[in-house]
């Protein structure tokens, strides 16, 4: 079940959350997110699951959406799921949210 966020800047919100995964200054940090990869995907330092579970970005015209995904033959636990969905949004309302409009959970 991805998670959307509706904005009409995705690229610009997308660069956000990076910039406060990586600033030093503890005021807006994104806490316990890591960029991985390059920026390709995200995890959480509160994830000890074992099933590789990430965050993979997508964006469109006015939406960016981050879809949890697991290692090839696991299945994401809802306990992962509950964690990934919970920081993720608890994190953009707490740092970014005038930066989208509404989120959609499907």
């Amino acid at each position: 079940m991805p998670v959307h966020f509706l904005t009409s800047s995705p690229e610009a919100l997308l660069r956000e959350f990076n910039q406060r995964i990586v600033q030093e200054d503890d005021w807006g940090k994104a806490d316990g997110w890591l960029l991985q990869e390059g920026n390709a995907f995200y995890q959480h330092a509160e994830d000890v699951s074992d099933i590789g579970a990430r965050l993979v970005p997508s964006m469109d015209a006015d939406t960016l959406s981050f879809e949890l995904q697991a290692n090839a033959g696991k299945t994401v636990p809802l306990d992962v799921i509950k964690l990934y969905h919970t920081r993720l949004v608890e994190t953009f309302l707490r740092w970014m949210d005038v930066r989208f409009d509404e989120i959609r959970l499907n």
